[in-house]
């Protein structure tokens, strides 16, 4: 764990300088330093001004805008403060309860409010790190008479406060149950259906199958084996193999043609 807490530790301490706030502005010259490199600077492509009502305010439109914003809110402060029942406005318009809003009321500065709130940030720091130097470098043997004397807090804090067991339980297994529920309904149900037109369609075919075969089929070959019983022996008594016999037939055949053809006539 201690190279991901290293570089955790390395931006902790240099990477608020990107953010650098007006309290410092006596240091670096600039409420903002750093350019497009500072925060305010960077963000202000996708950031609303509603000073200067505009997105993608230029450097230094910030301070121009501060310095703007009493003058553009001068008419407007008293017509929205009796509306809101306030002395003035946000151009915000109304957030609710703000901390440094409320500091910044109280101190009428700017200023002093953020410095305000580095000296916290500062002294939580401190005392975080001085207690770690006492339980675990100085009095080691606090460490456990502690945990004894808090022992809710240490088992909910050892455990992560049972996030992953929360989590575990809400969410993964709950995914699970989704997974066996959508599993069932499409092992049972869909396919299901799907196995059971199947085997109708099998029990069609063999219905269809059994019709074809032994009534169809067998009832054209009862009927080509009765043609072929009634009409071999007449073929055959034709098929004598006698030359008369052929010109005979001929001859009957020519003489039917002829009356076919003059019967109009004869009537």
């Amino acid at each position: 764990m201690w190279v991901p807490l290293a570089v955790l530790a390395v931006l902790a301490v240099i990477g608020g300088l990107v953010g650098i706030g007006p309290a410092f502005r006596g240091v670096t010259g600039s409420e903002h330093p750093g350019g497009r490199l500072h925060i305010v600077n960077w963000l202000n492509p996708i950031i609303w001004n509603p000073v200067t009502r505009e997105f993608n305010a230029p450097e230094g439109a910030h301070d121009a805008g501060h310095e703007a914003a009493p003058v553009a809110e001068t008419a407007a402060a008293p017509a929205e403060g009796a509306a809101h029942g306030e002395a003035g406005a946000s151009v915000y318009g109304d957030t609710g309860f703000n901390l440094a809003h409320s500091v910044e009321s109280s101190t009428h500065s700017e200023l002093g409010t953020e410095w305000i709130f580095i000296i916290i940030s500062l002294v939580v720091a401190a005392i975080g790190i001085l207690l770690g130097f006492l339980f675990y470098v100085w009095r080691p043997a606090l460490a456990g008479i502690w945990a004894q004397r808090l022992r809710p807090l240490y088992v909910a804090s050892y455990n992560k406060y049972w996030v992953d067991e929360f989590y575990g339980w809400a969410v993964t297994r709950r995914t699970m149950d989704a997974a066996r529920a959508v599993y069932a309904f499409d092992s049972k149900l869909v396919d299901g259906i799907v196995n059971g037109l199947a085997a109708l369609t099998r029990l069609f075919s063999r219905i269809t199958g059994g019709v074809d075969k032994y009534f169809v089929d067998g009832l054209v070959n009862t009927i080509a084996a009765f043609i072929a019983r009634l009409m071999s022996p007449l073929f055959r008594a034709a098929q004598t193999g006698f030359t008369q016999n052929y010109a005979l037939v001929m001859v009957l055949g020519l003489m039917v043609a002829v009356v076919l053809f003059f019967v109009r006539d004869i009537f």
